[in-house]
């Protein structure tokens, strides 16, 4: 247990932001108290006070993305040159599945745990705490790094979330999801991607199931317009806004003024590297951007999209909030450099060199040195850009420099590790698979549609090895630079939006 002292912002429903306040971190990874708020707990006499020397905030949830893919750069296809209107398009580009689906799936068949280190790793050193996407195949286990939302247990033993990455296009196909909401499951579901407005039926085969409900979070949203956002709010239902993604394939977003006139909860997610920010913290200035031409949101609202709101979306499903600072709720915490532009600004603004501190279950996961070791002593060296910081990844052989060596050698000869891959699929059986690997090996399978892949997905199995030769390209770095935002502006779909990011650097 310790304690972290500071200014806290605590994302409840008032909004109270303390100076001087203290966040009390129990044994249990749960907050005990936020004072002055609450009373002091009992038990916290000679727990360590450690001074934040930022804003604590709730830890960041990323709500969409498909983790699997997040060592690869930003994606474009040189054929292309107008923007798709739909998710059913860009897949079967010419060049999709030899830049974004052989990489990935190569390097999830052969290195998929130092992979998912890697792309937990990018996502934490931009505050986030819990994100959504987890890889098929070998579920990673509770207190790994960051909370991987769709395959998280919270220590039980229940499966709290059903996930539909490729989109339903029958009632009989929704059905074992219809079944898991009316039994008080949460639904994650791709709608509407895309600014085609045939892309509405796919909402409509929702609501026609029954599953519009506070436990669905709907992705993307693209086409709705706003009878469908009326039926979001009437069921209570969530939307994920991945804004970059959107302008970045199709040169247009969900219509959220409207969403936000009828009262729907809103979540941002960073979708994945090929179309996507780096982490929701980046995510969360292509929403401040795209508002500052709108004026829709305060401040506080675009916060709330990656703190409260998708707590909220969480906690009809989940047994312990989060996205809050408040007694009883996970301990999952990050302290942001303070600005001069003021509390909920200075996270808007924040990259990765403000973050501080993150706090995962109440354990100290990465940060500045010095506040991890009081926390955490046993966490590793992690250089992020010029940064110097330390991680724990919960097993002392693990350092940033091992997950990148694993990486690496995949990559400096994929042609080796192709055929490991081959010699490891074949002696799958169809009936063997049970969703943690195969014998050993912990081995992660796409999420993406994609025509290689989507037979394989469908039936559940793994991924048949390419024949063609794998190039894999370097990975990606963990800070957001210059690259980065070069790539960006020589993407004309955006027109000029996206590029507005450079000024947050």
């Amino acid at each position: 247990m310790f304690v972290l002292r500071g200014t806290v912002m605590t994302m409840r429903s008032g909004g109270e932001v303390l100076s001087g306040g203290a966040v009390y971190v129990g044994d249990d990874g749960l907050i005990a108290a936020v004072t002055p708020l609450d009373p002091v707990p009992a038990g916290f006499g000679n727990a360590p006070r450690i001074a934040a020397g930022g804003l604590i905030c709730p830890g960041l949830i990323d709500l969409h993305n498909h983790l699997m893919y997040n060592s690869l750069p930003l994606w474009t296809e040189p054929s292309r040159t107008v923007p798709w209107t739909s998710h059913n398009q860009w897949g079967r580009a010419p060049t999709y599945s030899k830049q974004i689906s052989q990489p990935a799936r190569l390097l999830g068949a052969t290195a998929g745990r130092a992979l998912l280190r890697y792309v937990e790793t990018r996502a934490i050193v931009g505050g986030t705490t819990s994100i959504q996407g987890n890889p098929r195949g070998a579920v990673p286990p509770d207190n790994d790094l960051i909370r991987n939302i769709d395959s998280e247990k919270l220590g039980t033993h229940d499966d709290f979330i059903r996930v539909s990455t490729l989109v339903a296009d029958s009632a009989a196909a929704l059905a074992p999801y219809a079944a898991a909401v009316q039994a008080g499951r949460g639904f994650i579901a791709h709608s509407a991607e895309g600014s085609d407005p045939k892309l509405r039926s796919e909402f409509r085969l929702l609501a026609d199931v029954g599953v519009v409900k506070p436990q669905l979070v709907a992705i993307h949203g693209g086409a709705l317009n706003a009878d469908d956002f009326a039926a979001l709010k009437a069921g209570n239902s969530s939307l994920v806004w991945s804004p970059f993604s959107n302008f970045w394939l199709y040169g247009a977003t969900a219509d959220v003024k409207a969403a936000h006139a009828a009262g729907v909860r809103l979540c941002l997610g960073s979708d994945w590297a090929p179309s996507g920010t780096r982490n929701v913290l980046w995510e969360l200035k292509v929403a401040d951007l795209w508002n500052k031409t709108h004026s829709v949101f305060t401040d506080e609202e675009l916060v709330r999209m990656v703190t409260s709101n998708p707590g909220e979306a969480l906690s009809g499903v989940w047994p312990r909030p989060i996205g809050r600072l408040e007694p009883g709720a996970l301990a999952d915490l990050v302290v942001v450099r303070r600005s001069a532009a003021g509390t909920y600004r200075s996270v808007i603004e924040a990259t990765e060199a403000d973050i501080r501190l993150v706090v995962v279950g109440g354990r100290a996961r990465y940060g500045l040195r010095s506040l991890m070791t009081p926390l955490a002593p046993e966490a590793t060296p992690i250089k992020v850009g010029r940064l110097s910081r330390a991680i724990d990844y919960g097993d002392p052989t693990v350092t940033w420099k091992t997950v990148v060596a694993d990486l690496e050698k995949i990559r400096s000869d994929p042609a080796a590790a192709s055929a490991r891959a081959a010699a490891t699929f074949a002696g799958f059986a169809g009936d063997g698979f049970a969703g943690n690997g195969f014998a050993d090996s912990f081995v992660l399978l796409p999420d993406m549609p994609a025509p290689e892949v989507e037979d394989e997905i469908l039936r559940g199995g793994p991924p048949t090895p390419s024949p063609d030769p794998v190039t894999i390209p370097p990975l990606e770095p963990l800070t957001t630079g210059t690259a980065w935002f070069d790539a960006v502006d020589a993407n004309p779909f955006h027109n000029g939006l996206l590029s507005g990011l450079r000024a947050y650097a």
